[in-house]
C-alpha cells in the first residue's frame, strides 16, 4: 500500500478511558485476553487502548490483519513485547529484522523441507511411547508437565540428536526461570535495564547464561562428530547465498528460537486438546473410532495423517479455542493508514487469535469446542486471517508443519491406549504470558481405554 494516503478519519479509534499514567493497564489485568475480546465485541474491527506510554490498536477484521501482516509488513517491526525477548532469544528469527531476518529465514527453510520433517515422525512416536511405558492406570498425572516433558525430549532428539535427560531438565528450569522473569518485565509498569544490578536483574541474568552455555555446548559437541539427520545439523551445513554459513552465535540463537517454539507450544496444544476431549466425551469415542478403524493399535506414521481427518479437526479446534500463542503484535516504523485510522509511528498494532478465532461470523457458537465444523472445507472458505495459529504472511512458523504432525502422532499414539478424568477439584483458567498455559496445571487421572 502507498504510504500517500488519505486519512478518512481524524483522531483515535473508539476504545475505553483509562488513567493518566498508566492508560488501560490495570483495566487488561492478568486475563486479558478477555480484555481484548470485550474490546474487539464493543468497540469493532479497529479499537484504541493505552498501556502506560504505548498507544496500541486492537485489529481483528481478516482483511486488516492481512494488511499488516503482508500489505504493509516491510513497515513494521516487532512490537516491544516481542523484543522483551531478545535478551534470551538473541537473533532469532522470532526476534530479528529486515534483511537479516530474511537472510535466514532462506537459510533455515531447507531444514524444514518436508521429507525432512516427515523423517521425524519415528522419533516422535518412538519417545510417546517410551512415556506411556512410564504411565499406569489410576495414576495422577498433570498433563501440561507429562506433555511439556515429551515435546522437550522431541525437540533436543529432532534438533540437536541429544536423548539425554539431565541436559533436557538443565535447560528447562533456566528457560522456566527466564521466561518467568522476562514476562514480569513485559508487565511491570517500570522495567529497570538489565545491566542494573538488582536482585531481580542478576538472577535473570544468570538463568540466561546458564541456557547460553548449554546450547553452545550441544553446538560444540555437534560440531565434534560427524553431521547427521537433525536440524542443528542441516543448520550448519545451511550456506547464504554468498557462501558464509552461520556463526556458533547465530546457531545458538535460531536453535534457542527453535527448542522454544518446537517445545512448549506443541505441549499446549496437547494439554489443551486433552482437556476440551475430557469434557466432551461423544467427540472423544468419535476421535477413538477413527484411530481403531485407521491405526488398530499401532502408532501413526507420517502417510496415516491424511487418513485421520478427525483427529486434525480435534486439533484445528483445540488451537481455535486456546491458540498457544494468543497474540501477535507490530510496532509503526512510519505512519500508515489501517482502517482508515491513521497509525503513527511508534504505534503498536496487535491482532489477538484469541480474539479472531471466536469471532461468531466465522466460526458460529464460538465458545463451543466442535470439531466436526473442520471436516466439511471450512479451512479453505474461511479468509486467510479469520484462522491464523501460526501466525502468516512472511513470518508464518517455519515449523508449523512440524508441530501439526507432532500433535495428531502424540495425540493419537496417547490416545489409543489412555484417556483422562481431570481431578475433579482441578481449577482449569489460563495464564496468558506469551504463550497460553493453564495457570493451575493440568491434573488429571489416567484411565485404561
Amino acid at each position: 500500500m502507498s504510504r500517500s494516503i488519505t486519512i478518512a478519519k481524524a483522531g483515535l479509534p473508539p476504545g475505553p478511558k483509562g488513567t493518566l499514567i498508566g492508560g488501560n493497564a490495570a483495566q487488561m489485568g492478568p486475563r486479558r485476553v478477555d480484555f481484548f475480546l470485550d474490546l474487539a465485541q464493543t468497540y469493532g474491527p479497529v479499537a484504541s487502548f493505552r498501556v502506560g506510554r504505548w498507544r496500541v490498536f486492537l485489529v481483528s477484521d481478516p482483511e486488516l490483519i492481512q494488511q499488516v501482516l503482508v500489505t504493509d509488513a516491510r513497515h513494521y517491526i516487532k512490537h516491544f513485547g516481542a523484543r522483551a525477548f531478545k535478551p534470551i532469544l538473541g537473533n532469532g528469527l522470532v526476534t530479528s529484522e529486515g534483511d537479516f531476518w530474511l537472510s535466514q529465514r532462506r537459510m533455515m527453510q531447507p531444514s524444514f523441507l518436508k521429507a525432512l520433517v516427515l523423517s521425524y515422525a519415528p522419533i516422535m512416536a518412538e519417545l510417546t511411547t517410551a512415556m506411556l511405558a512410564e504411565w499406569s492406570p489410576g495414576k495422577a498425572v498433570d498433563l501440561e508437565f507429562e506433555f511439556s516433558g515429551l515435546t522437550s525430549a522431541i525437540a533436543l532428539k529432532t534438533l540437536f540428536g541429544l536423548d539425554d535427560h539431565g541436559d533436557r531438565a538443565k535447560v528447562d528450569a533456566s528457560l522456566i526461570e527466564t521466561f518467568d522473569s522476562l514476562t514480569a518485565r513485559v508487565d511491570a509498569p517500570i522495567r529497570l535495564p538489565l545491566w542494573m544490578p538488582t536482585l531481580t536483574n542478576l538472577r535473570l541474568r544468570r538463568a540466561i547464561a546458564n541456557v547460553k552455555a548449554l546450547v553452545d555446548g550441544f553446538i560444540a559437541q555437534k560440531r565434534s562428530r560427524p553431521l547427521a539427520n537433525d536440524l542443528l545439523s542441516t543448520m550448519i551445513m545451511a550456506q547464504r547465498e554468498d557462501g558464509s554459513r552461520m556463526s556458533d552465535q547465530q546457531l545458538r540463537d535460531e536453535a534457542m528460537t527453535l527448542y522454544l517454539a518446537g517445545y512448549e507450544t506443541t505441549a499446549l496444544t496437547l494439554t489443551w486438546s486433552w482437556y476440551l476431549l475430557s469434557q466432551h466425551p461423544e467427540a472423544e469415542r468419535r476421535l477413538a473410532d477413527e484411530w481403531r478403524r485407521v491405526l488398530g493399535g499401532r502408532s501413526p506414521n507420517a502417510e496415516d495423517l491424511t487418513a485421520l481427518p478427525y483427529t486434525s479437526a480435534v486439533i484445528n479446534e483445540a488451537m481455535r479455542l486456546y491458540p498457544p500463542v494468543y497474540a501477535i503484535g507490530r510496532e509503526a516504523m512510519t505512519e500508515l493508514e489501517l482502517g482508515g485510522y491513521r497509525v503513527k509511528r511508534g504505534y503498536t498494532i496487535l491482532m489477538s487469535q484469541w480474539v479472531s478465532h471466536r469471532d461468531p461470523k466465522y466460526f458460529p457458537k464460538p465458545e463451543q469446542f466442535l470439531p466436526e465444523r473442520w471436516l466439511d472445507g471450512l479451512a479453505a472458505r474461511l479468509p486467510k486471517f479469520a484462522y491464523y495459529p501460526f501466525g502468516g504472511g512472511q513470518r508464518l512458523c517455519i515449523g508449523s508443519h512440524f508441530a501439526t504432525m507432532e500433535a495428531m502422532i502424540v495425540l493419537a499414539t496417547v490416545g489409543q491406549k489412555y484417556k483422562f478424568t481431570l481431578a475433579p477439584d482441578a481449577v482449569i483458567d489460563i495464564k496468558p504470558q506469551i504463550t497460553m498455559p493453564p495457570k493451575f496445571g493440568m491434573p488429571a487421572t489416567l484411565e485404561l481405554r
